[in-house]
């Protein structure tokens, strides 16, 4: 793998290329951020660099300025909700029933996921093998499936961290199922084994084995939120905490797009403050 390339390896599925905001001064550190439904990398970062400041003000990036900002996009996926072909990490039937054909999940998330492990070993790569210097993220389905590929990373190092906005964990009961050892056998269930097998092993392990489970984690959410529910959120913040994993949870109100979208200037100072702390803690030596 040649790190000097533009683009990580290519995969047995079609994604589009990377969007990538490349750092002003030496590089030493990385942001994945992941989309959202009905998005892609290159709406996202103009939304979240442009659009998420206020006048006047420095964008994240530029405040960060050592920083490779990578904005991969989606595929286009059959939404049965919508009933139309649209940008889509995985097909989610329902955000008031997350349980609710959940089945539709599992391609979309198994693709995905295998995609995102790409980039992200890639990267990880690219800043000289340290995953403490790579932070992953993003915003609704794209911090869910991002939840998602750092819980997959079954002989990954820990991470910088791991950022999400207005996001769900999906199958997260059975995750708290299946590590707990708990609850009855299910489809739902049976996936999740059939993923995430190591994370019993892992949880289990002392602190300083655990690997992904050590990265630390922000999870902010509108509780005003109509489009993902601010339970769902408080959801995914407790299956993690089950898991071991050290979270910081913030809740905000009053963001665009009807609670559904970064709060301006709070939660984007809590997000620069976070990513700030990993680079403090994983400096550039």
């Amino acid at each position: 793998m040649d790190p000097d390339t533009h683009q990580p390896p290519t995969t047995p599925h079609s994604f589009p290329e990377l969007h990538i905001i490349e750092p002003i001064s030496p590089h030493t550190h990385t942001a994945i951020l992941l989309h959202g439904r009905g998005s892609n990398g290159p709406e996202f970062a103009e939304e979240l660099m442009e659009e998420s400041k206020l006048p006047g003000q420095p964008t994240l990036a530029e405040k960060l300025p050592s920083w490779r900002f990578v904005f991969p996009s989606s595929r286009e996926l059959w939404s049965t909700l919508f009933e139309e072909d649209m940008p889509a990490w995985f097909e989610a039937h329902s955000l008031s029933d997350i349980t609710s054909r959940q089945e539709l999940q599992e391609p979309g998330i198994v693709e995905a996921v295998g995609y995102l492990s790409s980039v992200l070993d890639y990267e990880i790569v690219r800043i000289g093998g340290d995953a403490g210097k790579v932070v992953l993220g993003g915003i609704s389905q794209g911090a869910a499936v991002g939840m998602w590929t750092l819980l997959c990373g079954e002989k990954r190092e820990t991470l910088g961290g791991f950022v999400g906005a207005s996001t769900w964990l999906p199958f997260a009961g059975h995750i708290g199922e299946y590590v707990g050892k708990g609850g009855e056998d299910s489809p739902g269930r049976d996936f999740v084994e059939s993923k995430m097998s190591h994370l019993r092993h892992l949880v289990a392990s002392p602190r300083e084995f655990r690997g992904v489970l050590n990265t630390p984690v922000f999870l902010g959410h509108g509780i005003d939120d109509e489009m993902v529910d601010i339970e769902l959120g408080r959801q995914a913040r407790k299956v993690l905490e089950q898991l071991g994993m050290e979270v910081e949870g913030k809740e905000y109100q009053g963001a665009e797009l009807n609670g559904h979208w970064v709060k301006v200037p709070e939660e984007m100072d809590d997000i620069e403050r976070f990513l700030r702390a990993v680079e403090s803690k994983n400096g550039s030596n």
